[in-house]
């Protein structure tokens, strides 16, 4: 019986190698741990404010009992954790999306910086294995950056927000990092393809980041700014008392207004993603306390967009023609 040698495909030699250059350069690294630091610090302050308001409920609850009442008489305060989490998100949304457009960009540069395309192509590779492996190595680094930063955040919040996560925090988290990842994974081929394709390498990098600013800065803040109903904390209709049947009538004297405010939040992949790991993690109020499976069936429109999005930007790089000659003269 002969022995059988198992070789490793093209696209995960690619992704291997990819993914040690990409390390040992560890520019890469330190952008994470920038993201770790400023989602830790967004953490710590609330987290700290937690633990204090979890001490004055057990003091209170303490003081009851010892005079002999019940502890009943206090009523226990619902805490939700987790929505301290909302500034890891946030700079997930503006600084992950960047880390992605930077992995991007160094993967597609360095084959052509080191005029290496050529040689690659000369091997029996299909071009979409290329691209493919190229992809695999982005998308894991993405998600081992983005586990280890959710991770700390995890162990720090559980051990210094006074309050023991469950497994459906832990659960919650997990979808979180997920989606993320996808969310991420967005930026990731459209850097690729504007590196790959294009002349000049700097100016796919600039294009990209003109991208990123109107996709996760411009247009979801165009959408809150003008949305009336976010100008008053609690909203417009809830402080003047009116009632859901007149705020309907009213909503409808600005209806191509609002159509077209909410066609700009919706053009934002950012803004589903916000979305989405808002009612996840509780964060907006109306889905604090509800089960994780009744979100998910409401915020399922935001997450297939993501998804869309992440596989449509991944197929255009996988379909696209490579020519090695006409890039190695640029």
């Amino acid at each position: 019986m002969s022995d059988v040698i198992l070789t490793p495909s093209p696209v995960s030699t690619i992704a291997a190698k990819d993914m040690r250059d990409a390390l040992r350069d560890r520019f890469i690294l330190i952008v994470t741990a920038f993201l770790g630091l400023a989602a830790t610090v967004a953490l710590v302050t609330g987290a700290i404010a937690l633990r204090g308001d979890v001490a004055t409920y057990e003091a209170a609850k303490a003081t009851l009992l010892a005079i002999g009442k019940s502890a009943d008489t206090i009523k226990a305060p619902e805490f939700y954790p987790l929505r301290l989490l909302r500034g890891a998100i946030e700079q997930i949304e503006i600084i992950g999306a960047a880390i992605a457009i930077l992995l991007g960009y160094r993967s597609a540069a360095s084959e052509r910086g080191r005029q290496t395309l050529a040689l690659i192509f000369t091997r029996p590779m299909r071009r979409w294995q290329f691209v493919a492996g190229k992809a695999l190595a982005g998308l894991g680094l993405l998600a081992g950056g983005l586990a280890l930063v959710l991770g700390g955040l995890t162990l720090v919040l559980h051990l210094m927000s006074g309050i023991d996560l469950t497994v459906d925090d832990l659960l919650r988290i997990t979808v979180v990092w997920g989606v993320a990842v996808t969310y991420t994974a967005c930026f990731f081929p459209l850097s690729f393809i504007l590196t790959l394709h294009m002349k000049q390498p700097s100016h796919a990098l600039l294009i990209a980041f003109a991208v990123w600013l109107l996709l996760v800065l411009i247009a979801p803040q165009i959408g809150d700014t003008l949305d009336p109903d976010n100008q008053v904390a609690g909203g417009v209709f809830k402080q003047l008392n009116i009632s859901k049947p007149d705020q309907v009538q009213i909503m409808k004297g600005f209806a191509t207004y609002e159509t077209l405010r909410d066609g700009i939040e919706q053009a934002s992949v950012t803004k589903h993603f916000e979305r989405f790991t808002f009612a996840v993690l509780g964060i907006k109020a109306t889905y604090a306390g509800m089960p994780l499976g009744p979100i998910l069936t409401e915020m399922l429109g935001n997450l297939v967009w993501i998804f869309l999005t992440a596989l449509g930007l991944g197929a255009l790089a996988l379909a696209l023609p490579i020519n090695p000659d006409r890039l190695a003269k640029a």
